[in-house]
């Protein structure tokens, strides 16, 4: 192959692996392809011949093309299409349209089914026509086995080819192309340069010797220094212990594998959980997947006594129907047995198989049990891969024929096909037993290691790692282990005994002390009231009219409250009494509307209720918490709940001030907004915050979605301050984005990617630009008239660095899209006078919940509400440097109008 020319070929051998495309151009041993490759380029001949020659036979008048112009013909067959250095050969061309050149591909396979590489064959024959003709065609077709035809829109499909010929050209310009590092993929196993890439990647510990490492992850590790599986094994760090146990999604982790590789062990994520029956089924089935056709299906059932291994054959796919009926039969026979299999592929099997031969298999898949689920991300075994025979190697088990696999059992059905030879059919059959025997080996070594996992030092846990000691040894761990338990806070102080202790009799002995206490503190006291106020008795009753008669019975009530001080606080109880008055048309007794407004037996002023929601939302404390303070405080016992009334209460005569706080911000010239996400009863729920540094308030959603913040700025005229959630992007007003987002996500990504030197370039001219802005902003502040100088430097910056610039680093692509999206409101405060150009003040804002979201976990839907109409009010308070406490304790509304006092007013009586 000449070193100077693009072939189809090579095209679609870059597409499935750069290096391969390198050894086809450059190497200079094209290596031995593979039989399954030499089998597809035998059914292509022979499907060619047979269709051009019906294809001559009724297109009687086809010219040959000459090499130089495309005219004068309908039709043109094996054709050999060049331009510049792009070279490719099609079967047919037809001309589809009114001009004299305007042809459309035609392409003949080998296969049944049609795959991406002959579509970007396809697409590359179109790209070197359209270079001749003048205009890339707009569809094509591809001919497969027994007449199959596929109809290919190519016109949007161009740019896929694009990066592909730009990198290939580069490489016929270079004097000297550097060798595509070996990176070993799903292609590798029908690629002529296999063994030598392989041998290579053992040599170098290649990272992607392990089965699932992609592209993508090597270049993550490559970034980090990471480069073989050696240094990768010691990136494995232990998960953390939950405290509550919550169901992780299963993955499998690419360190752990090596790890395993490294040590030579079988490490365990989760033990296997696999109850075993006294007869079992293990199922390997093989097929055709390119014609759809299974032709053996082997069993091997396995019982108290022994094993059983049974076969279905199929000669023709007419065949197919019959071993079908024949296995359903089979399996029919153990109704309670469970049936094994490794991998998705049997499992696909019968679910075709049934809907193709119209079978109800339901009880079928009942029993279908993919042994692959209890391995994956569950147990690594020390093996590159998780198929069934690298671990069935591992534990011994073996096949008759070395290149035993799901592809030389294609190559092997071709050959008996064409030959009738016993041998590959006796070499199948021996292939689909062995795979049923390793599977039972898999299942009996799962059960082993699940009773021996604790013992067996071959055998470790990921997360806990086995520590080992002597004999003498435990029982200085133990004697150890119970000091250490002796410190906790819980533990008796009085006392450390290294003797083992009655659990249930140590927790009948706290709830029996637990229920005196609870006795004790409702036995107390009731103290005096400081103040007696007597209240006259009313005159006439209140539904009648009627005048009362005058009567013996008493009417009180007590009132608990707080009075604040210049020094502190103090306690008061207000004692209202009075006669009641009795209606002989009612029949019952009425007291004083001061005494029965009170619906409860003691009530709690405003002091009391604004000190105990201080506590709870200035200062975070627990519910149990400010219970506890109050009861050791004042000597009164609450609840949760009473603290919780206490917010609703308050939140309900702060609705006015929350109305002030938001029609202010809105005629304000900017709004920062955020959000986050909080708990509710174990669903995810999300609070906004609004804010111009000097008002805040807060909202509450179920979802993310944005709705709420379009409604509340659905009129406004000023500029919106927020991070890069493309929620925000639809508001209809001019907005800026925060700087501090941008800068951070930079510098992290570029802690993780120290060796992408066209990032680092990137980021130094990011640096360049915004450091003398920051500067400046430093010196003379948000001033338009210091700012707007900065203008031509952003628009040079765009012009050099941004726009219509091509980067190979995905990282500089992705932050370029960035740039692009968001050129006018990156650089909107620029324009305008004190306009922030970060969102610090949203997050400071938010700050406060966010902390309260760590201490409480989760929160209520309905007391979260009250508790955020409050939180905007104090955080308001707070930004407008002025006492929350105070704030509540004067009465007043609207928090600018208030004044801090020099000292607390003293609460009045509740009349």
């Amino acid at each position: 192959m000449s070193k100077n020319i693009i072939t189809s070929e090579v095209v679609v051998a870059y597409s499935q692996c750069p290096r391969k495309a390198y050894l086809l151009l450059y190497g200079e041993d094209f290596g031995n392809p593979h039989d399954y490759v030499h089998i597809i380029e035998e059914q292509k001949c022979a499907n060619k011949v047979q269709y051009l020659d019906n294809f001559k036979r009724e297109n009687p008048n086809i010219a040959n093309y000459d090499g130089t112009q495309l005219k004068n013909s309908k039709f043109f067959i094996e054709v050999l299409l060049k331009s510049d250095n792009l070279e490719a050969y099609c079967d047919v061309l037809t001309n589809v349209g009114d001009k004299q050149c305007s042809y459309e591909p035609t392409i003949i396979v080998g296969t049944y089914q049609f795959s991406q590489e002959q579509k970007l064959e396809l697409l590359f024959i179109s790209t070197v026509l359209g270079k001749i003709q003048g205009e890339t065609p707009v569809a094509g077709k591809i001919i497969g086995m027994e007449g199959r035809r596929l109809n290919v829109k190519l016109e949007n499909s161009y740019k896929i080819l694009t990066p592909y010929l730009n990198t290939l050209k580069e490489w016929m310009v270079k004097s000297a192309v550097e060798d595509p590092p070996v990176i070993l993929n799903k292609h590798c196993p029908i690629c002529q340069f296999q063994s030598f890439c392989k041998d290579k990647a053992k040599k170098e510990d290649n990272l992607s010797l392990l089965d699932r490492m992609t592209s993508k992850s090597i270049n993550r590790y490559n970034k980090k220094g990471i480069f073989t599986l050696h240094q990768l094994s010691y990136l494995f760090k232990p998960r953390r212990k939950r405290k509550r146990k919550t169901k992780v999604s299963v993955q499998h982790n690419l360190e752990l594998q090596a790890l395993a590789i490294r040590e030579k062990k079988i490490y365990l994520q989760e033990l296997p959980e696999l109850s075993r029956s006294p007869v079992e089924i293990f199922l390997d089935i093989e097929g055709l997947p390119d014609r759809c056709f299974y032709y053996l299906m082997g069993l091997l059932i396995s019982d108290e006594v022994g094993s059983s291994y049974y076969f279905f054959w199929a000669d023709t796919i007419n065949d197919e129907d019959k071993i079908w009926r024949q296995l359903l039969e089979k399996l029919n026979e153990y109704p309670q047995a469970p049936i094994y299999h490794y991998g998705s592929y049997e499992n696909k099997a019968i679910n075709e198989l049934s809907k193709k031969y119209s079978t109800d298999c339901d009880l079928i898949r009942k029993r279908l049990l993919n042994v692959n689920i209890y391995i994956y991300g569950k147990i690594y075994f020390p093996t590159f891969s998780n198929s069934l025979k690298a671990i069935g190697n591992f534990l011994g088990a073996s096949w008759t024929s070395p290149d035993a696999s799901g592809l030389q059992s294609i190559i092997w059905r071709h050959y008996w096909e064409c030959t009738q030879n016993l041998k590959y059919k006796q070499q199948l059959v021996a292939y689909n037993q062995e795979d049923c025997q390793a599977l039972n080996l898999l299942i009996q070594e799962l059960s082993q290691i699940k009773e021996i996992a604790e013992s067996c030092s071959n055998i470790d846990f990921a997360d806990q790692p086995k520590k080992y000691s002597t004999e003498s040894s435990k029982e200085v761990h133990r004697v150890f282990d119970i000091i250490t338990k002796s410190a906790h806070y819980d533990y008796d102080r009085n006392k450390i005994s290294f003797k083992e202790i009655d659990t249930k009799e140590k927790i009948e002995k706290d709830k029996n002390l637990s229920e005196r206490k609870v006795i004790k503190r409702h036995q107390k006291r009731i103290p005096k009231p400081h103040k007696l106020i007597e209240l006259q008795p009313i005159l006439d009753c209140p539904k009648h009219l009627n005048p009362l008669q005058e009567s013996k019975k008493l009417g009180s009530k007590r009132v608990i409250d707080l009075v604040f001080t210049r020094n502190g606080v103090r306690k008061s109880i207000i004692k209202y009494w009075g006669r009641k008055g009795y209606c002989p048309s009612c029949d019952q007794y009425y007291s004083h509307p001061n005494i029965s407004k009170f619906h409860r037996r003691q009530i709690y002023g405003d002091g009391f209720k604004v000190w105990s929601v201080y506590q709870r939302i200035a200062l975070r404390l627990p519910y149990k918490t400010i219970a506890k303070n109050i009861e050791d405080l004042f000597k009164e016992v609450i609840n949760h709940s009473t603290i919780v009334s206490f917010i609703r209460e308050l939140s309900d005569s702060y609705v006015e001030t929350e109305d002030i706080i938001i029609k202010k911000l809105l005629e304000s010239n900017f709004i920062n907004v955020d959000e986050t996400s909080i708990t509710i009863q174990g669903s995810e729920w999300y609070v906004w915050v609004f804010t111009n540094g000097k008002y805040v308030f807060f909202r509450l959603t179920e979802t993310r979605e944005t709705t709420i913040v379009h409604d509340l700025l659905s009129k406004y005229s000023g500029i919106l301050i927020s991070d890069f959630y493309s929620g925000y992007d639809s508001i209809n007003c001019r907005q800026q984005k925060c700087w501090v987002h941008l800068i951070r996500d930079l510098n992290d990504d570029l802690w993780k990617n120290p060796f992408d030197w066209e990032f680092e370039i990137f980021v130094l001219e990011i640096k360049n630009l915004i450091v003398p802005i920051m500067e400046t902003i430093d010196k003379f502040g948000l001033k338009k008239r210091n700012l707007k100088k900065f203008q031509k430097a952003v628009e040079n910056f765009y012009e050099r660095i941004i726009t219509n610039k091509s980067y190979s680093s995905e990282l500089v692509n992705r932050y370029q899209k960035r740039f692009i999206r968001y050129r006018e409101s990156l650089f909107t405060f620029l324009e305008h006078d004190e306009i922030p150009w970060h969102n610090n003040m949203a997050e400071n804002a938010i700050r406060h919940l966010a902390k309260q979201r760590e201490i409480s976990g989760s929160f209520f839907e309905s007391p979260i509400c009250n508790y955020l109409l409050i939180l905007g009010v104090m955080q308001t308070c707070k930004f407008q440097d002025k006492s929350f406490l105070k704030f509540l304790l004067s009465g007043e509304k609207d928090v600018d109008k208030f004044k801090s006092p020099k000292y607390f007013k003293k609460t009045k009586p509740v009349e």
